[in-house]
């Protein structure tokens, strides 16, 4: 069976932690945005907000306020050319009240989506991404002076790969142990 182009880019896609230190073009950074911008949300609450940090002594300085303490393993991430935050804007009604009553916290999950749109389309353009989540996400908010209704989920590091990725095939488990057809996982059929 011939692979799709989307099951070659989600094969291209991989986690950079090595950066070339290449300028990353305004021009991609801004296809990555109108691809993250075309997620679907609940409710069309598109609750996701995208901070990019292309200039040095900006991204530094968010550096040095979220990679300190147990978190400073992460600091490597400053030397990528662009570091993205990604928050929501908390919604009182689709978070706590949809939310919470499907036990579902949705604008965390739309805001997954429009990251994977995000860093799939830098793929598509030759640029390498990481999803960071060992941050400090009390001090992203207090340097970006956002107090109430914001809430950090992931720094997302963009750049050019240093060096060209090999062919790989990534391991994954095997389809048959996580997709299951009409019946979950460990019930027999009846």
């Amino acid at each position: 069976m011939e692979e799709s182009y989307f099951l070659q880019l989600c094969l291209k896609r991989r986690s950079v932690r090595r950066f070339s230190e290449r300028p990353v073009e305004r021009e991609k950074l801004h296809l990555c945005l109108e691809a993250a911008r075309l997620a679907p949300s609940a409710d069309n609450g598109q609750p996701w907000r995208f901070l990019v940090f292309d200039q040095p002594d900006k991204k530094q300085a968010l550096a040095d306020a979220v990679f300190q303490g147990v978190f400073a393993a992460s600091r490597h991430f400053a030397r990528a050319p662009v570091l993205v935050a990604l928050l929501i804007k908390e919604s009182f009604v689709i978070n706590r009240l949809g939310g919470g009553a499907a036990g579902t916290p949705f604008q965390f999950v739309d805001a997954g989506i429009a990251g994977e749109h995000f860093v799939l389309a830098a793929a598509e353009q030759g640029l390498g991404t990481c999803w960071i989540g060992w941050f400090d996400t009390r001090a992203l908010l207090k340097h970006l002076g956002l107090k109430r209704g914001y809430r950090a989920v992931a720094l997302i590091a963009v750049g050019y790969p240093a060096e060209e990725p090999a062919e790989r095939k990534p391991k994954r488990k095997p389809l048959a142990e996580i997709a299951f057809w009409n019946t979950p996982p460990g019930a027999k059929e009846k």
